[in-house]
């Protein structure tokens, strides 16, 4: 009898914790938003806690050329992507920023991508396209777009997996961590 009591015990302090954990979760992400803002003159797209803390995400460089948008349209663009993404209740404590390719349906080619990897998929959300050139090799274009991009700071671990016989490069970033939450 003394056994079960316990057992029930510790199972439902197990379910209390569990909810009481997510709801700390859809807290914290209901504090964090990305935003635009002009930074060394570029714009740049940052995440920011109601408390104050922010890390810089991406520097909008890119030549309009390269991307079919100028640098501020890019970065009110993907900050509405990644806003949108964290309202849909994904999780923000093991995203990957990756280089990837993302088929075009106007004109039937891929094209270098920047995208956020699911753990079924290595191209779960576009955040944005990049023109290429036929004689460009757009996984390369996409890596490299990335690197110019991403802040130093996100760059620390840096995850490269061949695919397709090109090697891809990706980041981990847990921001609840960088924004010590």
């Amino acid at each position: 009898m003394k056994t079960n009591y316990l057992l029930s015990l510790s199972t439902y302090t197990v379910f209390t914790l569990s909810i009481i954990l997510a709801g700390r979760e859809s807290a914290v992400a209901s504090k964090v938003n990305f935003y635009c803002q002009i930074n060394e003159g570029k714009p740049t797209t940052i995440i920011k806690t109601n408390n104050g803390a922010e890390k810089k995400i991406f520097h909008w460089n890119l030549a309009p050329a390269t991307t079919g948008a100028n640098p501020q349209q890019m970065c009110d663009s993907v900050t509405q992507k990644l806003n949108n993404y964290l309202q849909e209740g994904n999780d923000l404590s093991a995203l990957t920023f990756t280089a990837s390719i993302a088929f075009a349906e106007k004109d039937s080619q891929t094209l270098p991508a920047v995208c956020i990897e699911g753990t079924d998929k290595p191209c779960q959300l576009v955040l944005f396209t990049l023109e290429s050139k036929p004689s460009e090799n757009p996984q390369l274009a996409a890596s490299n777009a990335l690197d110019a991009i991403l802040d130093q700071e996100l760059q620390a671990n840096q995850v490269k997996s061949p695919t397709r016989g090109v090697q891809s490069t990706a980041y981990e970033v847990n921001f609840w961590k960088l924004l010590g939450l």
